[in-house]
């Protein structure tokens, strides 16, 4: 799976937009080669390792060709097979520095996640200390990145919570993804930000759970020892494989690996099975929120 990323069609602030007016500079180019050509979008994935839809999506803005840093410099192994095959003489990659400024919202070892989880058609996950990045609101994001150390910049907590909150955009698709999150009871107990921040994203969660198409449980305490003590993971179905993540401190690791994701599979079972209901999980939100 190639690392990249997507970039949302409207783009409210001035940076953003003078991006995305490169990417479509980028994508008009990439296709006026590939017609020059004579090749269609199929046969210029027959020659290259990428999909037909792949290139559909770059063609049309839709996605980015850029790749995660390789240390100071920025990488699109989709522009060199394109500019390779269609002979630009380079065109294509002397385009790529036009798109940089916008693309460092995600970190580099985040950015493979963040495509996959675009693609899927079904997430499932177990949180075991904050709240999953896709339910988020962007206070408890903005209190959640203050808090990391060595601390990051004014500038780029904000990059990081836009980012995170346009990840969110999937859920208001016309074919939003289906969501299923079991979360530590310490999720809940640990307040991120002041009361009012952390209220609110408890009311959120609430809101949330009433989406036919989102299913949250939570772990208690009470049932003591469960599979997800190895810590957090997200389960991705895309349409014709499945892939696991785990997080660590400043990486992250994808598989698709078939037994790792069996194995990974059954541990989010086991979890569900343990987990209090998604009734009696909602009602135990609600009453920290001290609603009936």
């Amino acid at each position: 799976m190639i690392d990249l990323h997507v970039v949302p069609e409207e783009e409210p602030e001035e940076p953003r937009r003078a991006t995305s007016l490169a990417l479509r500079y980028y994508a008009s180019e990439l296709k006026r080669h590939r017609e020059a050509a004579g090749l269609t979008q199929a046969q210029l994935a027959d020659l290259i390792p990428y999909s037909k839809s792949m290139i559909s999506m770059v063609e049309t803005a839709k996605r980015s060709p850029l790749d995660a840093r390789e240390g100071g410099r920025i990488t699109s192994k989709f522009t060199e097979y394109c500019d390779k095959v269609l002979e630009t003489g380079g065109a294509l990659g002397r385009i790529l520095p036009l798109l940089e400024s916008g693309e460092d919202v995600y970190k580099s070892w985040f950015k493979p996640y963040a495509v996959l989880e675009s693609e899927a058609t079904v997430i499932m996950g177990f949180a075991s200390q904050t709240v999953p990045g896709l339910l988020q609101t962007g206070d408890y994001a903005r209190e959640l990145l203050r808090s990391y150390y060595p601390p990051m910049s004014d500038e780029e907590v904000e990059q990081q919570v836009q980012g995170r909150l346009r990840r969110q955009e999937i859920l208001r698709s016309e074919t939003p993804p289906l969501l299923w999150f079991v979360l530590d009871e310490a999720v809940l107990r640990r307040p991120v930000g002041s009361d009012e921040v952390f209220q609110a994203q408890l009311k959120r969660l609430v809101e949330i759970g009433q989406n036919r198409r989102i299913k949250l449980q939570v772990m208690p305490f009470q049932r003591r020892a469960h599979a997800g003590l190895s810590g957090m993971m997200v389960i991705l179905q895309m349409p014709e494989e499945r892939a696991v993540y785990v997080e660590a401190p400043g990486t992250a690791n994808i598989t698709t690996i078939q037994q790792e994701v069996a194995e990974r599979t059954l541990s989010f079972n086991a979890l569900c099975e343990k987990a209090l209901s998604v009734e009696e999980s909602l009602q135990m939100v609600s009453s920290m929120l001290g609603e009936p």
